[in-house]
């Protein structure tokens, strides 16, 4: 170990041959050796990369061509090395205790380069780089607690770090780093604007839900649609949450507190209708879904159930008519089933005109409108886009 100790010592002496030195510092983590011995692996290492980001800063100072990405990467592979050192520096001994000989000296190596940490991550995201932006950023934040725990820099406001924060959650995000995402958000929400935090909200929900933790996920969830009521996004992923449950009177119930908080969109009186229609309350989802199309007349699916429930008590009011054409109840019941097919026509034939690929939604409830109306050309219509000849 001695030898591997002068090799680094000379090579940070030199500068020259830090990466060999470091090379073989890390490979002799392979023996057995103890967890102060590792500690002091770690650090070495660091100050190794450290020498290689001078080498760089120098090329920079004496105006000479330089990698900066090299520059910013070996700051970040130093605060690796560095959080690896602590997190064994405080690992008890044979003993069971716990003698820290590193703490202070690490904590003061990342201050004096964390300006240029956030610098890292600022110059990845100017180029797009989030995968590459995110551990800079994700480092800055981490550690910003030891600021406050040294007396030199204590006064010092850290104004850099609720931008940090919040970009270290967008670039995560960007990356598809869910746990990354979920790590920062909750610090960053704080320091945006309410629509910036409702989307930050909704980074969140994705997240939990791409980590498949169902319960964080419905957590986040509502609380995005408590917090955030005009971002409808948490408002349709609950409501549809609750469809799926069959929890249709809690789905009702998410939708009448979120109407009296917004004023009530379209999208409200809709998931409230759609409730109704799969519980087979037919007037109650066309009342819905009439107030969802007065707000928003080209809601296709609003028409859809509305057509769908007249449709249904058509059919039902045929089912329980008489039959019998003597019967003094005969007329009264057929004209009451007409009247029924008659008000579902305007709602599937809007449907046809908002969605006129959709021919699945539509068609077959048309056909059987038309047949019960008795509306010969628009039947023969219906019919040969259902039975096209061959």
């Amino acid at each position: 170990m001695t030898t591997l100790y002068k090799n680094a010592r000379n090579a940070l002496k030199n500068q020259g041959g830090q990466d060999a030195a470091r090379d073989a510092l890390l490979g002799a983590l392979n023996r057995e050796i103890s967890n102060r011995q590792k500690a002091k692996i770690y650090y070495h290492a660091a100050l190794l990369e450290e020498s290689l980001n001078g080498v760089e800063n120098k090329k920079a100072y004496l105006k000479q061509a330089c990698d900066t990405a090299k520059f910013f990467n070996k700051l970040r592979d130093m605060y690796n090395q560095l959080r690896l050192c602590d997190s064994v520096d405080v690992l008890p001994d044979a003993k069971g205790k716990v003698h820290p000989r590193y703490q202070n000296r690490t904590r003061m190596q990342r201050l004096q380069h964390r300006k240029n940490i956030i610098g890292g991550g600022k110059f990845f995201l100017a180029k797009k780089d989030y995968a590459s932006a995110y551990p800079f950023l994700d480092l800055y934040c981490t550690y910003k607690d030891e600021v406050q725990q040294v007396k030199k820099y204590k006064e010092q406001p850290d104004t850099l770090y609720p931008q940090a924060i919040v970009w270290a959650t967008l670039a995560a995000f960007q990356t598809n780093n869910f746990a990354g995402t979920v790590k920062h958000v909750d610090n960053a929400i704080p320091y945006t604007d309410t629509i910036t935090a409702a989307i930050l909200q909704e980074y969140k929900v994705r997240a939990y839900g791409q980590l498949a933790n169902d319960t964080a996920w419905l957590a986040s969830l509502k609380q995005g649609v408590i917090k955030y009521p005009n971002h409808d996004w948490f408002f349709v992923q609950l409501s549809d949450w609750c469809y799926r449950q069959r929890r249709f009177d809690v789905e009702r119930r998410l939708a009448d507190r979120v109407i009296k908080q917004t004023g009530g969109k379209a999208i409200h009186y809709y998931a409230k209708s759609k409730s109704y229609l799969s519980e087979e309350n037919y007037d109650a989802c066309i009342a819905s879904a009439d107030t969802c199309i007065a707000l928003e007349n080209d809601f296709v699916d609003a028409w859809y159930n509305k057509g769908i429930a007249y449709l249904n008590k058509a059919v039902i009011s045929q089912e329980v008519s008489s039959k019998d054409t003597k019967n003094p109840d005969y007329i009264t019941d057929k004209m009451r089933t007409q009247e029924f097919y008659r008000q579902a026509r305007p709602c599937m034939e809007m449907v046809r005109k908002l969605q006129p690929d959709k021919q699945e939604r539509w068609a077959s409830p048309l056909y059987r409108i038309y047949l019960n109306l008795n509306l010969g050309d628009e039947f023969n219509e219906i019919d040969r886009l259902l039975n096209p000849k061959s």
